[in-house]
């Protein structure tokens, strides 16, 4: 059955990406239309239909037979990447449709018992300095080029398995954690605890980013920390395919899982399972692309 399977999805000619872009698709809508009593607003239903006629349209990229022009081509090889904004825009009602409320409780519970308290709120006020404050928060934003950059350098450079190698795994890694919040909602602590004081709150980039997170974040996607999560596997990755981004990247994908607790937008512990998943599945993505 599974070589039955494997031989189906081969003969659609699919890349890897464009496999956990439908599986995860496809996951959402059964999960819509299982808990879709939960859901209160239409557009939730009208979800399943966007996600059928995206289905369809990756689909259909099979049956292009002309060889694809530059442009075309160059959005077949990018166009999953932009999913992970998008999916992590629609995913904040999903949190909602299989647990109403958050886990924040628990989270807040288990970070008493490890840490006698929570890193989220001491540790800006133990380290007041806005020098670091800014550095820290700099590294949060740098979270919107750190998962583009390393793809961008490996396909510009012709390594082009590298770069779908990469791609896969970010995807797969994101996908995941879009998938536990819906089981797991978490908030974080930037939504109950005291914002950061003066004279930190008055820095540049710390302005910057609380406004940012008020205009465009999704409440219930904190716990593990995609941030965390995406910021390790592609150091990892770059560690594998190119020293040079690695060196680049090192200081802004570690300050910024600090930066997500040093900042209070994250618990200590989602950075921490975060990291725990950017690892593993830095260990795993070979073998399930291999599959694919």
């Amino acid at each position: 059955m599974p070589r039955l399977v494997k031989k189906c999805m081969n003969s659609l000619n699919l890349l890897p990406s464009d496999w956990i872009t439908v599986l995860y698709l496809a996951v959402t809508s059964v999960l819509v239309l299982i808990f879709r009593k939960n859901l209160g607003r239409w557009y939730v239903f009208l979800s399943v239909s966007i996600h059928i006629v995206a289905v369809l349209g990756i689909l259909s990229l099979h049956f292009v037979s002309a060889p694809l022009s530059p442009l075309l081509q160059f959005l077949r090889d990018w166009y999953a990447l932009a999913t992970i904004l998008i999916f992590y825009w629609g995913v904040q009602p999903l949190t909602q449709m299989v647990f109403q409320g958050m886990f924040d409780d628990r989270i807040v519970r288990w970070e008493n018992r490890l840490f006698n308290g929570q890193p989220s709120t001491f540790l800006s006020a133990r380290f007041p300095s806005v020098a670091l404050s800014e550095y820290l928060h700099l590294c949060y934003l740098s979270y919107y080029f750190i998962p583009v950059f390393l793809p961008v350098m490996l396909y510009f450079r012709g390594m082009r398995e590298a770069f779908f190698e990469t791609l896969f795994a970010e995807l797969i890694t994101f996908n995941l954690c879009l998938i536990w919040y819906i089981f797991m909602p978490v908030a974080g602590p930037r939504y109950f605890e005291e914002k950061i004081k003066e004279p930190l709150s008055n820095g540049l980039l710390c302005r910057l980013t609380h406004a940012l997170l008020s205009s465009a974040s999704t409440k219930g996607a904190a716990f593990p920390s995609s941030h965390s999560a995406l910021a390790i596997l592609v150091l990892l990755c770059a560690a594998r395919y190119d020293l040079i981004s690695f060196v680049i990247l090192f200081p802004f994908c570690t300050g910024l899982v600090v930066g997500t607790v040093y900042g209070r937008l994250h618990y200590a512990l989602d950075a921490v399972a975060g990291v725990l998943l950017g690892v593993v599945m830095f260990g795993l993505y070979p073998f399930v692309y291999r599959w694919f």
